[in-house]
């Protein structure tokens, strides 16, 4: 059985691959990779474009290192799709927190300040004990963070497709249906949502509208929920304290674009997981090997994604 795996990785990971049995490993550059080593792969290891490895005959699973799979929707139907799901939460809702903490104590604006060589203070600021925080996708990115943010104190609530076993770190959970029934009382929102046809533009003017004014509004899921031309009307309104993005619409966001220069909108380039953090490399390495280990042995693969849901 010949695996490609094409994930970069460093000599301690490459060796944990090399002795499996029944399994022979080659690695390779997922850019220079050559069309023969996909032809002749019957797993691959690791994200290649859907549109070269659909050309593959041999070609049985795909193991995405991502938890992303909305870029596979068109992979054929007898290939086996699994994604990295679990490996990202830890890594992503510190991120997340990190962003609501910087918003909350004003301390984007207070660098600001800094560089001026100024000492001001900007007044009163919230507390996470006395805010209601609302995670719109409860997987593993929306779960860590709500189970963190109730943690260090706040009320927590959770948004999801289907209601069912609520967590004890969850007051309640909605529906997405039901969302707006939740969504004015809430200081803080995280969206971590995979795109699906349910989640496009989700927030658009009206609903961006319906969240608190003054609120907090975070996306690390895909820049596609936010529509982005009623984010900035909203912004400029200064209806919302702080938006922070780790994804945009579109995606890398282009030099010109007005939403750069908004105040009180904060972006990183789609940095809050990927490898980053040592961490998430690690387990992404776990769920690699836990998964090629059940296929050898003729298993059921853990985390094989829903083509109708996206996930």
């Amino acid at each position: 059985m010949k695996v490609l795996f094409v994930t970069p990785a460093d000599s301690a990971a490459r060796q944990r691959f090399m002795n499996i049995p029944g399994a022979e490993v080659t690695f390779a550059d997922r850019n220079t990779v050559s069309d023969e080593e996909i032809a002749q792969a019957e797993v691959i290891l690791g994200n290649l474009p859907v549109e070269r490895i659909n050309q593959s005959p041999s070609l049985k699973w795909i193991q995405l290192d991502s938890a992303g799979a909305n870029l596979y929707g068109s992979l054929k139907e007898d290939v086996i799709l699994t994604n990295a799901s679990g490996a990202y939460g830890t890594a992503i809702s510190e991120h997340m927190i990190g962003c609501a903490l910087m918003v909350q104590k004003n301390l984007a604006r207070y660098l600001e300040i800094q560089k001026k060589h100024d000492f001001v203070n900007l007044g009163s600021v919230n507390t996470l004990t006395a805010s209601k925080v609302l995670s719109v996708g409860m997987g593993d990115i929306g779960s860590s963070f709500a189970r963190k943010m109730n943690a260090l104190g706040a009320e927590v609530y959770g948004v999801r497709r289907t209601v069912h076993d609520k967590p004890d770190y969850v007051k309640e959970l909605y529906t997405t249906a039901q969302i707006d029934e939740i969504l004015p009382y809430c200081d803080i929102v995280g969206l971590s949502m995979p795109e699906t046809p349910e989640t496009v533009h989700m927030f658009d003017y009206e609903r961006l509208h319906k969240m608190k004014p003054g609120s907090i509004l975070i996306n690390v899921g895909r820049g596609s929920a936010i529509v982005t031309d009623d984010l900035l009307k909203v912004m400029k309104e200064g209806y919302l304290s702080g938006v922070c993005l780790d994804v945009t619409d579109p995606e890398p966001l282009p030099k010109n674009h007005a939403l750069w220069n908004t105040e009180n909108v904060y972006i990183t380039p789609h940095i809050s997981g990927r490898f980053n953090a040592a961490v998430t490399f690690d387990f992404v390495m776990d769920i690699f090997h836990t998964n090629l280990m059940h296929y050898v042995n003729g298993e059921p693969l853990e985390h094989v994604v829903n083509r109708k849901l996206g996930y």
